[in-house]
């Protein structure tokens, strides 16, 4: 573990313990980058106001359960999951004291000793459906998973025998020109976990009718924009954007063909030289709010936030 990793461990144990001073870890002019519900955040205090407040005075008895890490030149990454109390009015649902989790993913650049950018994926919409309310209103594709319990994590050997990233690569390309076999690239059994509304896919099969082919039928002229990728170990992560057409309606708005952004944010595990995991966030709220929609009804902790896609990591 590197001086970046330490960093940012450092200042989770900071959250975990409620630190009201986050400026050892944060520069005054971080960028906090969220999915679509959370925002962007301009600055600590901005950050402070807009996310670390209202999300302390909804959930209550905050225990961070971080499950991956990766650190690879100045930036480090995790997944993982905050279990806590539902303490506070969320989304303007009353505070029911029920147990939650609420799944996280983040991408911290350091600079001079200190984060000075995040991108960050929060999955409220989880949230939201473990207290009884489907923001999606039924049309998420998750409800093409099959009702089957899934208890694993995918193939388990021996490591990577390749870079994680030399798949990632050829895998990012054959998306590129719409390949329809993806099989060089994915063991047969690889889980493919998704954030809520996306789904969650047990094998290459399943990958491919609930989510590799819908997406390709609704999504078209795709250009897959990644900004930032990296690896650690047996893993590779990235996040970015793919520039697409809506070809088909979507969230029950019409399609036209009109213009979208869908930010994607990926962990890959590489097992021998195919991927065996593929941890994902694909923010379909944001584009039901690019089209002219809100899935969090106004009550989202984001929709302040301004739209600047132009705005990159810090250099």
């Amino acid at each position: 573990m590197g001086a970046v990793l330490d960093l940012v461990k450092d200042m989770e144990r900071a959250l975990g313990r409620s630190e009201a001073d986050m400026s050892p870890w944060f520069h005054d002019d971080f960028i906090w980058d969220g999915n679509a519900g959370c925002g962007r955040k301009s600055g600590l205090r901005d950050f402070e106001q807009g996310w670390q407040q209202p999300f302390r005075a909804a959930f209550d008895d905050r225990r961070f359960d971080t499950k991956i890490w990766l650190e690879d030149g100045k930036w480090a990454a995790c997944v993982g999951t905050c279990h806590a109390t539902h303490s506070g009015a969320f989304m303007g649902i009353p505070a029911t004291g029920r147990p939650l989790h609420i799944p996280y993913v983040d991408f911290w650049q350091v600079r001079d000793g200190r984060i000075a950018y995040n991108k960050v994926s929060v999955d409220l919409a989880s949230v939201a459906a473990q207290l009884g309310r489907d923001v999606f209103d039924g049309k998420g594709w998750d409800r093409l998973d099959l009702p089957v319990t899934r208890l694993w994590r995918g193939k388990q050997c021996h490591g990577a025998v390749v870079k994680p990233l030399d798949v990632v690569h050829a895998m990012e390309a054959a998306l590129q020109r719409s390949d329809v076999d993806v099989s060089d690239f994915f063991h047969e059994d690889f889980v493919w976990d998704a954030n809520y509304g996306c789904g969650l896919k047990h094998g290459l099969s399943e990958f491919e009718s609930g989510w590799y082919l819908p997406f390709r039928n609704f999504f078209g002229n795709r250009d897959f924009a990644t900004e930032h990728f990296m690896q650690d170990g047996n893993w590779a992560a990235c996040f970015g954007a793919c520039h697409a057409t809506l070809d088909r309606d979507f969230m029950g708005i019409r399609a036209t063909g009109q213009k979208i952004r869908i930010p994607y944010i990926d962990f890959w595990r590489v097992e021998g030289t195919k991927i065996a995991e593929n941890i994902v966030r694909v923010d379909f709220a944001s584009i039901v709010q690019q089209l002219g929609g809100d899935v969090f009804l106004g009550k989202g902790w984001g929709h302040e936030a301004p739209k600047n896609f132009e705005t990159h990591p810090a250099a």
